[in-house]
């Protein structure tokens, strides 16, 4: 299975590795940041975004372009201008951003005690050799004397400005002939909606922002010395499409509707497959220190994988035995196992959720691999069959495998 790996610094994501595909794509995901959507600009663009505060109900925000006049429909409340400190030391930044997205009761949920007025939804490809997605959820500030929308940072620093992690944040938007696949998020309560309209394939996700320690450059991820310049609650959600050739898992027939959420922004993947041990295992990765450099930073990963994956990866056709059937086990970045952490197996829905808590960065281990004392010979045995469309060719792996659609059974 192929390991996609998210390593995120401020604003963006910097390093993003991928196993070269055999041959080209003709999907593009634009590199340029997407607009919101309109009469003119109906894919690769921003639809909606709501916000939900706890035990409220969710508030549909809306889109108000800067420089646009300031009105009490679309502003909360006067916003600082560049030389003054918003609650909660936040401050203008120097980057412009094109508007935000933010409502009238803006001030009455409480949200403006966080220092900014709304937020923006930088979307496009994760970088411009790739098709992946980038979606980026990013605290805004209104200046009261222009109009303008910017970046709202915390004072003194370059780092953009805590989102609530209390709130659930929904963002939808158009992603053309770009079929959403496999989602890692830097965030909590991930889940996500994927369909389609007239103008193509569409994805929502809610989740929730988490605590991040900033790396200010890769090396402060490696070994158990480096510390965060910053912290602060960040959402962020990468999205590899299924019908681009580098989103390939290297096990035909794996569904591709994974995802996994992390805090742990400098090195997040997805489980990879090992078939000499029918395990996947995956690493998580951060500063060790927060900033002071005084305490250790810790962490939490969760992942969903499909029940039907499960089917073919282990031969495990009864999703609701995953509990007993499959363990987690954590190495610390020494080589030792954690003593901290918290993990589990569980299932919900017919998918399989893989939860670890509280371990140390800065760059755990983790496995997840056949429990030996379940009695696995219960299990229905899987059968194997190749089906081919033109000069392509798949081979399918379950208890009564069919060929997908636009294949047929390849002849013995």
């Amino acid at each position: 299975m192929k390991r996609f790996l998210l390593f995120v610094m401020p604003l963006s994501v910097v390093a993003l590795i991928f196993v070269p595909a055999s041959t080209a794509s003709a999907l593009l995901v634009p590199s340029t940041p997407w607009p919101v959507c309109s009469v003119s600009v109906s894919t690769f663009c921003v639809q909606s975004v709501s916000i939900q505060a706890p035990g409220q109900s969710a508030q549909q925000l809306v889109w108000v372009p800067s420089g646009s006049a300031v009105s009490t429909t679309t502003s909360t409340t006067t916003m600082p201008t560049t030389t003054s400190t918003s609650p909660g030391g936040v401050t203008e930044s120097s980057t412009s951003l094109p508007g935000y997205w933010t409502s009238s009761d803006w001030q009455q949920n409480g949200d403006a005690a966080l220092g900014f007025g709304g937020v923006y939804v930088d979307a496009s490809a994760a970088n411009v050799f790739s098709n992946y997605m980038l979606l980026n959820v990013l605290p805004a500030i209104l200046d009261s004397s222009s109009g303008g929308v910017f970046l709202a940072d915390q004072a003194g620093t370059n780092y953009p400005a805590s989102l609530s992690a209390d709130d659930l944040i929904t963002v939808s938007v158009e992603t053309g002939d770009a079929q959403p696949g496999v989602s890692m998020a830097i965030g909590n309560n991930f889940s996500d909606v994927v369909g389609t309209d007239a103008n193509g394939n569409t994805l929502t996700f809610t989740a929730s922002a988490v605590p991040v320690a900033v790396a200010s450059d890769p090396s402060a991820c490696a070994g158990e010395s480096g510390v965060a310049a910053a912290e602060a609650n960040e959402l962020q959600v990468i999205v590899a499409p299924t019908n681009d050739p580098t989103s390939g898992f290297g096990v035909d027939g794996l569904s591709g509707r994974m995802y996994v959420e992390s805090n742990g922004a400098c090195d997040l993947s997805t489980p990879v497959w090992n078939p000499s041990t029918t395990s996947l295992s995956w690493t998580v990765g951060a500063p060790h220190f927060l900033p002071g450099a005084t305490t250790v930073n810790q962490g939490f990963y969760q992942a969903m994988i499909p029940g039907s994956d499960a089917a073919l990866l282990w031969g495990l056709t009864n999703v609701n035995e995953a509990a007993s059937a499959l363990r987690v086990s954590v190495t610390s970045s020494g080589g030792t196992g954690s003593q901290v952490a918290v993990s589990s197996v569980s299932v919900k829905g017919g998918n399989i959720i893989i939860s670890s808590t509280g371990f140390d960065f800065s760059s755990p281990h983790f496995k997840l691999s056949k429990n030996p004392k379940f009695p696995w010979k219960s299990q229905r045995k899987l059968k194997s069959i190749r089906c081919v469309r033109g000069t392509h060719s798949k081979t399918i792996r379950a208890v009564s495998p069919k060929c997908p659609s636009g294949y047929r059974l390849a002849k013995r």
